[in-house]
């Protein structure tokens, strides 16, 4: 048990590398084009800052599945894998995070002119949209993952159970994350939008209008059907670790009876015979 607990560590400590490479590249691209958005020119590498970022999403939950098997194993080294692989999570929610505020929404406060190298403000309208639609791009990382969870199926065997236990842990952390996210996002809107009086001007009304109708809906961040399915996964996972184990004790009680000698000439006929009283 030991062995196979640390063969896990071993293979945690070389994939949280790998992710973290996987991130390090991410944020490299993602601040040169920043860099490009802040010198008034179109970010050049969004789609593969977005791939990576998605690669690492996926690497991260399978992390957590082995974290978890290290702490069900008691592994002295389990806390230190869990800090290190949330490290992990927690970098990848920032720079998605920045890539939603500053790169999906593509609008920087001042870009540079063609003239002379001098900055002007863009319309101040646009401004004051981009945290705006920071927020429905919360919304709607949310509702597409409620539409993951209400189509989410259930595994079969032992290594779909645990693959789907480990792979929701992961979305569960960002669901619990996104949620706080989105309610400041929401909050801080708000706040912005009327406290500059945008709403009262014509140029902002349908941002105001628009923020009043987010206001007024409930936040549908899937953290209870999240939670739903976290719990239910765990009770599945350990019936189906239970059966299996059963399982495996029957088929070695068969081979034993297939293998046996069931001849007169047997010595251990009567020791088989107490052992089936």
């Amino acid at each position: 048990r030991l062995e196979r607990l640390q063969r896990v560590v071993t293979k945690l400590q070389m994939e949280s590398g790998l992710c973290e490479e996987q991130l390090n590249q991410a944020d490299t691209l993602l601040q040169s084009d920043v860099r490009l958005l802040n010198a008034g020119k179109p970010p050049q590498k969004a789609a593969e800052v977005e791939r990576d970022l998605d690669k690492a999403d996926a690497m991260i939950r399978l992390l957590f599945n082995d974290v978890q098997a290290l702490k069900d194993g008691r592994h002295p080294q389990g806390e230190q894998m869990y800090r290190r692989v949330y490290r992990l999570h927690e970098r990848l929610v920032a720079i998605r995070t920045e890539y939603n505020l500053r790169l999906k929404s593509g609008v920087t406060v001042t870009v540079a002119t063609a003239v002379g190298g001098q900055q002007q403000q863009r319309p101040r309208a646009e401004a004051e949209e981009a945290p705006l639609r920071y927020l429905q791009d919360l919304l709607a990382w949310v509702e597409e993952n409620q539409r993951r969870l209400a189509a989410a199926e259930w595994g079969m065997d032992l290594p779909t159970v645990e693959a789907q236990l480990g792979g929701h842990r992961g979305l569960h952390h960002s669901i619990e994350e996104f949620r706080a996210k989105i309610e400041r996002a929401r909050a801080d809107e708000v706040r912005h939008v009327w406290g500059s009086g945008c709403g009262t001007r014509g140029g902002a009304g349908a941002v105001g209008r628009e923020v009043r109708a987010v206001g007024c809906q409930p936040c549908p961040c899937p953290q209870t059907s999240s939670k739903w399915r976290l719990r239910h996964l765990e009770s599945l996972e350990a019936f189906v670790s239970a059966a299996t184990r059963e399982l495996l004790w029957l088929s070695q009680r068969e081979e034993e009876e297939v293998a046996f000698d069931w001849s007169h000439r047997n010595p251990n006929m009567a020791a088989k015979k107490d052992n089936y009283s």
